[in-house]
């Protein structure tokens, strides 16, 4: 490399980037918005806070109150009594009507009805929900309520002449050894390691577009790759001003969030003292997240021809950055060294460990090593998109959702564009569509409807709507014998390689998860029904979407590698259980290769219900001693199949 003309494109970008108004509010954004946010929330709070504390609740009383509890309300500042002449015995229509205007006109904030029974004492309060002043009067109100409770009920007691610990047998006593210092450190890793990895990732999208998209748009791309210069040097200039723009995105956000966090945290801190070693750990963590945001969004810019149709591109890449960040955060996941192999995911908890301060060096090891794979991973695939000429110079079709059905000429296959922004819907759907319906019924009816409606129907649907065929889109082709005897040897390897994986993390993970959800549910079922919800349902709906709706146009485009790779990831991902990804992932590799071995949908199919029926059974005989063995078994009877080239296009009767 000429490190020389390196210096001068990288030079010509940054220039670029500066000019660029786009970047330039992005960058700047932080310093304006979150300062504004945070001081925002906390005059909003604290001036609630002040009305609250200056408003004085007018209650209105019926009955004789007890002497003690009187003087005390009468004492309370907070409260304005006013004596009512009503029946002890209830309150009338009347009262209650009269009651509500006084409401509305904030005249008056609740009722407090008092009855001296031979039972003990009677008290009811009625107020309005709706209205805030009266929420705020009962809970004044019932502050005094409790304590005159209280002495009331020792009162008792000693009259009985019983000791008041018979009241509370049991005595709980917490004590919280953490200091200012730490608990501002504990509230903050609840949400600063969220906001530094997702910013450190989606900010680097924003400038990847610019140096990507937006020169193929106009043109200066292919001026720039005409010039005598090697096409490494200007790859390496274009990543390396991405970088730079990713971590000084990273720099500003993190200078303007720390000092502003504590106020959001209420920790009593005016600002968190970040050691030397704190700041290393930072960079080193999120330094190679941004060269994964960079390689990867570079890559998927590439494949757009304008800034409308990135766009198609870039959510199902931004949902991959996200989901693994979310996960994160969840109160009580730490760190360990299974954890520590899942990008994105160990980068958001090893930042909880550094705010907490209870980092451990080998784990810092593991993560930094994952992370920095994927992330030669992802140059590898940026600069092997930099090379192909289809990508840089071709220009593509642009989505066809927009357009009107009638318009829209039959076609064999749909564009790929298309299957990302159906991915994207599905994956929203997928999300809030489980957490509506299990909230609204059961697990199982949650998940059917999720199965049947957004996996299987909305790509259907899709196809319909874009005359796409469906025989050849889904892959609805006759298959032999022979192929579903070679997909099954695949298959075996692929899950007896899944089953070793899940045993060499059993010391890792508190619990090694099955392959079996919602298990409290599913012991209701009959054992037909558990394989039909399993089995059936998953392997039916998740080929359709993945292997058929996904795969085929993917494999035209970009060829087979590609398109058994890129669902296989889909696949694991979806699942959401990052867990099992590896496992999810071998698996979905199985399947998309039988798939294109085959020329049908069918053998993965069949496949994945047996998979998932598996899982209905112990496997507690299979040791990990006799796995190896088994996948070489496997390997070695199918080696000939798997040697040879796709079965011929004769077998492309549909079914």
């Amino acid at each position: 490399m000429n490190w020389k003309v390196i210096r001068t494109l990288m030079g010509k970008e940054i220039r670029s980037l500066l000019r660029n108004k786009r970047v330039l509010l992005g960058m700047l954004a932080p310093v304006l918005v979150l300062p504004l946010l945070v001081y925002g929330f906390r005059a909003v709070t604290e001036g609630v806070s002040r009305e609250a504390a200056a408003t004085v609740s007018r209650i209105m009383i019926t009955g004789e109150l007890p002497a003690s509890l009187e003087t005390a309300l009468a004492a309370d500042q907070r409260l304005e009594l006013v004596v009512s002449d009503a029946p002890v015995s209830g309150i009338s229509p009347e009262v209650l009507a009269a009651y509500r205007q006084a409401a509305e006109a904030e005249n008056l904030d609740m009722i407090l009805r008092y009855e001296d029974t031979r039972e003990g004492h009677v008290f009811q309060l009625i107020y309005d929900v709706g209205h805030r002043r009266g929420v705020r009067g009962a809970e004044r109100l019932t502050e005094h309520l409790e304590t005159f409770r209280d002495a009331e009920e020792l009162r008792l007691l000693e009259t009985a002449g019983l000791s008041p610990a018979l009241l509370k047998p049991v005595e709980l006593q917490l004590e919280d050894l953490a200091g200012e210092e730490e608990r501002a450190g504990s509230a903050l890793s609840n949400i600063l390691p969220l906001i530094l990895t997702l910013y450190a990732m989606v900010s680097v999208v924003n400038f990847a577009v610019e140096l990507t998209t937006a020169e193929k748009e106009t043109g200066t791309l292919e001026t720039l790759f005409s010039m005598p210069i090697r096409g490494s040097d200007l790859i390496t200039a274009k990543l390396l001003a991405c970088v730079l723009f990713g971590v000084v995105s990273m720099v500003v956000s993190l200078g303007v969030l720390i000092p502003l966090m504590p106020l959001l945290a209420e920790a009593g801190v005016t600002a968190l003292t970040f050691t030397s070693g704190t700041w290393v750990a930072l960079l080193l963590t999120l330094l190679p997240l941004i060269f994964i945001a960079a390689g990867t969004s570079m890559t998927m810019g590439l494949f757009a021809n304008s800034y409308k149709e990135s766009g198609a591109y870039m959510t199902p890449l931004l949902f991959a950055f996200m989901i693994p960040a979310y996960v994160g955060i969840t109160p009580g996941l730490e760190l360990n060294a299974f954890y520590a192999l899942v990008p994105v995911l160990n980068a958001t908890l090893l930042l909880k460990s550094v705010l907490l301060g209870n980092l451990e060096p080998a784990l810092l090891g593991i993560t930094l090593v994952t992370n920095s794979f994927f992330s030669m991973a992802s140059l590898t695939l940026m600069v092997k998109a930099f090379g192909t000429e289809k990508l840089l110079f071709g220009i593509g079709t642009t989505t066809t959702f927009t357009l009107q059905r009638h318009r829209l000429q039959p076609r064999s296959l749909i564009a790929v564009e298309d299957v990302f922004m159906t991915l994207s819907l599905v994956v929203i759907l997928f999300i809030y569509l489980s957490t509506i319906l299990t909230g609204v019924g059961s697990l199982l009816t949650g998940t059917l409807v999720v199965q049947y409606l957004v996996f299987a129907l909305l790509p259907i649907g899709i196809l319909w709507y874009l005359k796409a065929t469906p025989v050849t889109s889904l892959g609805l082709r006759r298959f032999t014998l022979r192929g579903l005897g070679g997909g099954l040897g695949v298959w075996l390897a692929a899950f007896s390689l899944a089953l070793m994986y899940q045993m060499l993390i059993t010391p890792f993970i508190t619990q090694v998860p099955t392959l079996v959800e919602l298990e409290a549910e599913l012991t209701r079922l009959s054992p037909l029904a558990q394989f039909l919800f399993i089995a059936v349902t998953p392997g039916i709906c998740e080929e359709i979407l993945f292997r058929g709706f996904a795969f085929r146009p993917l494999e035209a485009k970009w060829g087979p590698k590609a398109a058994i790779l890129i669902t296989a990831l889909l696949f694991a991902l979806v699942h959401m259980d990052f867990i099992r990804l590896i496992p999810t992932f071998l698996l979905g590799l199985a399947f998309g290769y039988v798939t294109w071995k085959t020329r049908s949908i069918y053998p993965a199919m069949a496949l994945h219900i047996l998979n998932n029926g598996l899982a209905l059974m112990a496997l507690e005989h299979v040791t990990l001693q006799w796995l190896p063995l088994l996948v070489l078994l496997v390997l070695g009877l199918g080696s000939g199949w798997w040697l040879l080239k796709p079965l011929p296009v004769k077998n492309d009767s549909p079914i």
